[in-house]
């Protein structure tokens, strides 16, 4: 148990200085935001089976950077809307 006492104390701080879930800065949020903004987008423009499950998924991880970065979730549908192949119509998106 003496030897292994040692080793353990090094892999904690290992994990210290390195943790494997740090936290992201704004600017990375909002950049990884933007990006799978542009990727709904692409996904959107696809057809296929598999386009629905990756339009859900990804639907859910732009709300969830979205409501990270606190943006309320009427602006992040409109983000989402903007950036896909539905319609928008005139004073959907009024206040």
């Amino acid at each position: 148990m003496a030897e292994k006492l040692p080793e353990d104390i090094l892999k904690t701080i290992e994990r210290y200085n390195n943790p494997p879930n740090k936290l992201r800065s704004i600017q990375e949020i909002n950049a990884r935001y933007r990006q799978m903004l542009a990727n709904y987008k692409q996904i959107c423009f696809k057809s296929g089976d598999d386009v629905r499950e990756q339009k859900v998924a990804m639907h859910a991880e732009i709300k969830t950077l979205g409501w990270v970065l606190g943006k309320p979730d009427k602006d992040i549908i409109k983000d989402i809307t903007e950036n896909s192949n539905r319609v928008i119509y005139p004073g959907q998106f009024m206040k």
